[in-house]
């Protein structure tokens, strides 16, 4: 299980927003690191991809939880190029209930 976003991305050491001019920074390189409060996550990610020949990722289907997706992939990858790598797709639609004193559901 994952807690949301795993990497951070920010401007090379050189680059940021005080350090050079800001047009400077449309070119600047951008690198990706683990965010210091998933460390663990990412060693279990690491570890757990080693041993298994597939991974299934279940996150939810929007923009954030394909972004979310692709960096476990990319980490699990690392660690075990030849890992099989499945996307779960799912949807819901739940009816809404309006509940009120008067009424019952």
């Amino acid at each position: 299980a994952v807690l949301g976003h795993l990497l951070e991305q920010d401007f090379e050491a050189n680059y940021g927003w005080n350090a050079c001019d800001p047009f400077a920074l449309f070119d600047a390189p951008i690198v990706s690191k683990v965010r210091k409060e998933n460390e663990g996550i990412v060693r279990n990610l690491k570890t757990e991809a080693r041993r298994v020949q597939t991974l299934m990722i279940w996150t939810d289907c929007d923009r954030e939880g394909e972004h979310i997706g692709s960096e476990i992939k990319k980490i699990c990858k690392k660690s075990n190029p030849r890992i099989k790598v499945t996307r779960a797709r799912f949807s819901a639609i739940i009816a809404q209930y309006a509940c009120s004193t008067l009424s019952s559901c």
